[in-house]
This record gives C-alpha cells, structure tokens and sequence, in this order.
C-alpha cells in the first residue's frame, strides 16, 4: 500500500513467479503469468524492440482482431495479433509484495462546567475534528483510487513477450519470455513487462482479496455518547491505520470521532481484526479492541467533560471489490468500565467504509 499516484501499463512479477516461468515449458509461459501493475513514474525500463509478428500463432493460440487492449478493453486497431487459449492456472500462493496522562477513573464535571466543557471549547474541539476527517477521508479516497484500483492477479502474453530485467546494481537488460533461465534471475532487483509492448496483454482475472501487509481503513455511520440518562447518537468517523502480519488478521491504530457543536467523542485505541470466514467475495469475522475516550457536552445536553478507558469488540463484514480493496460493515459494542452506572451499559454503533491493502 501507501503509494499513489497514476497506473501505468508496467507490471511487476514477483520472484516466485518468475522461477516457476523459468520452469515452465517456454510455449506455455505466456498463458498465465501472475503480475502486479505498476504507477507511473519518472523512471522506466528501456522500450522493447518493436513487435514483429510471426506468420502463424503460436501453438495453442488463435488468430485475432487486429487491436489493442487497454488494458481490459479491446479496441479494433493496433495489438494484439493473438487471442492466448485458454488456461486454468495452477493454484498457487504468492504473496502480494513483489520483488521489492490523566487518571483512569474519570471525571464528570456538572453545572456551569469548566473550560474545556464550555460551549465555546467544544465547537473548537468539534473544527479540528472536522478538519481531521476531511484529511482522512481524502487520504482513504486517494489511496482507494489508486491502490485499491491496482490490479494483481494473471496476464496471458505472447510466449515471446519482452520481460525487462533490473539487477541490483541498476543495470537493465531484455530478454525474452520463452527464453527466461534460472541463471537469468541472479542478482536480478525487479523483472517488469509492459502490456504496451510485444503483441499486448490480457487480463486472466484478478486475485482474491490480499489483506497481508498496510493497512488504511476508514467508514462513516451511527455512533453514540453515553450521557447520565441518555444517549446522544448521531453521525461518527472511524480511521485505522495497521499491519496484516497474515491474510486474514491484522492489528491496527483505530480511531473514532463523534462531533457537533454541543459535544464531542474521541476514542484512541488499538485493535485487532481476523476475518476466519469466506463466502464467495464475502469475508465475516470479529474484532476487539481498547483504548482511551475523551468527550466533552454542553449546552442542552447534560453538562460533563470526561476521559477514560474503553473496551469494544464486534463483527467486521468486508466485500471484496479487488485484490486490494474491499467494502465494510462494522457492528461495535463499546464498553466504558470505569463509568458512572447509568454511563456503564453496552453501547452500540455500526458504520460502512472502505479498506484498502
């Protein structure tokens, strides 16, 4: 995760990859190559030579519509020259990287309340917040158009597809797909190949959501204040930022906000998620996790200004959208332990956003 910008028509292969297509019978390797695409930056590879069709397909491949496919959609002119036939790739495992102080008991201060549970403070508070949440929401929209965007899975190619080759000394080289060795992939950084270049590429199909590295979360839904006699519920932001160390759990900073101009609810925590089941692109599991709350009202709501710990736990719904975005439904319990006893019940909040990896 964590890079943005434009999509290019480059395409990273991963290390393992690239030893199995060394190993793969040289007709075969450009049927099913599993690939990252790349962003667009100030550096590429040298520019293959120019593609010079042979007079037949090649073995298995069939004759095709003289276009171009960008990189999904096929348009009647240019390349590719062939359609790749079709292939049911072997079930394998690659990894998404390529080659590359206050006391805990609280407070509740009633009547006229002190400065920081005055009207005027709280709207301050409740512009910093907004201001947070526009940033968060900008960053989670950026990265979920770029990275979540980002494609990974299987490209068919041409077997004699230019595969560009970067050692670890910056020194580039070509060579060709069906001529890839073992002895090629010493000292290699980066093995890329571009669908703009030989006679195209085509998109097999993406790989199943891979949540195993960065994480940036964000929502928006219905979340609550526990008030003595009552609870304020209104709209609430959550943002987390973490680490999958495996596929299906991760730990994350979580944080949410609740705001308006006669309160405020911050919670900072952490949290753990684990997403065990898996129904076609539906992912289900719980999460619990911790942390400190601060809240502040005023006004026409009860008077109070507090700062405690908090405990939450619930269920995490995500839809795959891609390999590196998925959609999510949070259901949460919070609870405050060392509330007041009518601040002390279970609280509930749910909220949807997004996820990228």
């Amino acid at each position: 995760m964590l890079t943005s910008g434009c999509l290019g028509h480059f395409y990273e292969i991963p290390r393992t990859e690239l030893e199995r297509l060394a190993q793969t019978p040289p007709q075969e390797r450009g049927q099913s190559v599993y690939a990252v695409q790349q962003f667009t930056t100030a550096w590429e590879p040298e520019a293959a030579p120019p593609w010079i069709p042979t007079e037949e397909p090649p073995p298995g491949y069939s004759l095709h519509l003289h276009g171009y496919w960008v990189p999904s959609f096929y348009g009647d002119f240019g390349e590719p020259y062939y359609a790749p036939p079709p292939y049911n790739p072997p079930e394998l495992v690659h990894d998404a990287t390529p080659v590359s102080g206050s006391s805990s008991g609280g407070s509740v201060s009633t009547g006229g309340g002190g400065s920081v549970g005055n009207i005027g403070d709280i709207k301050d508070v409740g512009v910093l917040l907004a201001v947070a949440v526009v940033v968060g929401v900008a960053v989670g929209v950026g990265l979920a158009a770029t990275e979540g965007a980002r494609y990974e899975g299987q490209v068919a190619v041409h077997p004699h597809h230019p595969l560009h080759l970067l050692d670890t000394h910056g020194a580039q080289r070509i060579v060709a797909l069906d001529e890839l060795t073992l002895a090629d992939l010493s000292n290699i950084d980066s093995a890329t190949l571009s669908g703009e270049e030989g006679a195209g590429m085509w998109l097999r199909g993406a790989a199943p959501l891979n949540r195993k590295g960065f994480s940036y979360q964000f929502g928006a839904g219905y979340d609550s204040l526990a008030l003595p006699g009552m609870n304020q519920r209104s709209l609430g932001y959550h943002f987390a930022f973490g680490y999958y160390p495996a596929k299906k759990f991760g730990l994350l900073a979580h944080t949410r906000m609740q705001f308006d101009d006669s309160f405020y609810n911050v919670r900072l925590g952490l949290e753990a998620q684990w997403s065990p089941i898996v129904l076609w692109r539906l992912h289900l599991g719980p999460f619990v996790g911790g942390g400190q709350s601060w809240s502040a009202s005023a006004g026409w709501l009860p008077d109070t200004h507090e700062q405690r710990p908090y405990v939450s736990f619930g269920a995490l719904a995500e839809l795959e959208i891609s390999t590196r975005l998925g959609l999510t439904f949070r259901w949460t319990q919070d609870w405050l332990p060392t509330a007041t006893p009518d601040t002390r019940n279970f609280i509930s909040s749910w909220s949807v956003g997004l996820a990228v990896y």
